[in-house]
């Protein structure tokens, strides 16, 4: 009863792991497009003082870490294979495999903390350098 539960626990926890690299990737894809879009405007017209080439030199490291955090393995580990499961079925007892389906849930709700702590701060640095090009550029046109 209790090994359902917390299988039950271990599966939710999963479905946001997998949400929450989901999300990451998506705003790593949005940090590349906008900082796309911000080197076009000031390539196209430099603001003065030549902080525009500082902006760039950001906008240059907020391109390269937000690639970073599309690179790293994201929250990818959802739970033993259900097949695996069934087939497992004839030949180890309901209480087995509950044990089994929890150890395999719990491995991988730890493989997924792990990732997500390494893509999450990544995220977080490529956001940082893209608003300090954003501030550089509009402090250059002043």
């Amino acid at each position: 009863m209790l090994t359902g539960r917390l299988c039950s626990l271990a599966e939710s926890q999963l479905q946001m792991q997998t949400a929450r690299s989901a999300a990451l990737d998506g705003g790593a894809l949005g940090v590349i497009a906008v900082d796309a879009g911000v080197a076009a405007i000031i390539v196209g017209a430099p603001g003065a003082y030549g902080l525009w080439i500082v902006a760039l030199a950001m906008l240059g490291l907020a391109l390269g870490v937000a690639v970073r955090t599309l690179r790293l393995p994201g929250a990818e580990d959802t739970g033993p294979s259900v097949a695996e499961i069934h087939d497992a079925r004839d030949t180890q007892s309901d209480l087995r495999l509950e044990d089994v389906l929890f150890k395999g849930l719990a491995e991988d709700v730890h493989s997924n903390e792990q990732a997500l702590a390494r893509k999450g701060p990544l995220f977080d640095r490529a956001l940082t350098f893209l608003v300090l090009a954003i501030v550089i550029e509009l402090v250059g046109r002043l």
